[in-house]
């Protein structure tokens, strides 16, 4: 059985915090002296793919429910995925894609008000993450001194109900060994009228470290080839998809592939 050392891990690690912060975001601190209490709600608890705009509400006042009238509430939406860590460790479970949406005033109550906002990513790029958790998070801030790391927040989570999208696979071997290609053929589908499969990216992992070491795209039918040259230590052999759409939900099929190597 393979064994990693106590420094290959480290430097593991190291290297997967480091590759995270790219995107993540700390959750933020009450404050302002306590002075400031927000909230915010959503329209919807839950959107899906015909319906991800929803509406956000909420209220600013001072502790003593006094109206806060007229001040710039800023609000952040962000996308959620799942961290790839296979070791459990005490790391954040959470990917973070977050964008600014701009800021929006009180009304003499203390209400504000921002209407049809995405409950969706709008990058134009696929997703550095592969794992979307179907959640998205919106975030209400009022900050009267950004220079004090200190403000008064408010979150409200979406639930994404994504639509069902089918993987299927042939491979070349069942039983590989070390120096071989495996190569698995197949396609991925999705119910029609829900854009389209050309781009969709693929991956085949043959070890817990390796989710992207062997990928590619299927072609207008869903169509794809993937190979991966076969390591002694592979052990684990999993052919999934990671659709761009956030509201369409990958699939996986774990493959009757065992390694031989002696």
């Amino acid at each position: 059985m393979q064994m990693r050392s106590t420094a290959a891990r480290s430097a593991a690690v190291a290297a997967f915090a480091l590759a995270a912060t790219a995107l993540v975001v700390p959750p933020a601190h009450s404050a302002d002296g306590d002075d400031y209490v927000v909230t915010l709600t959503s329209s919807a608890p839950t959107t899906d793919y015909k319906n991800r705009t929803v509406d956000l509400t909420g209220t600013l006042t001072r502790t003593d429910g006094t109206p806060v009238t007229d001040a710039p509430v800023q609000l952040e939406e962000s996308v959620l995925f799942d961290t790839w860590n296979p070791w459990g460790d005490p790391i954040d479970p959470t990917e973070w894609e977050t964008r600014g949406l701009g800021a929006v005033r009180t009304d003499d109550e203390g209400h504000f008000t921002m209407e049809d906002v995405p409950a969706d990513r709008v990058e134009s790029t696929p997703s550095p993450y592969l794992f979307p958790r179907h959640q998205v998070m919106f975030r209400a801030i009022y900050d009267t001194d950004p220079t004090d790391f200190h403000m008064a927040f408010a979150d409200t989570t979406v639930k994404v109900e994504p639509v069902t999208s089918l993987i299927a696979y042939k491979v070349n071997k069942t039983k590989v060994r070390k120096g071989d290609t495996l190569v698995v053929k197949g396609r991925i589908a999705w119910p029609g009228g829900h854009g389209p499969l050309a781009g969709t990216r693929v991956f085949l992992r043959t070890y817990y470290e390796s989710a992207h070491n062997a990928q590619t795209t299927v072609d207008a039918l869903g169509n794809f080839t993937v190979r991966a040259k076969i390591r002694d230590y592979d052990n684990e052999f999993v052919i999934f998809s990671a659709p761009k759409d956030y509201y369409i939900a990958g699939a996986s099929r774990e493959l009757p592939v065992k390694n031989v190597t002696p």
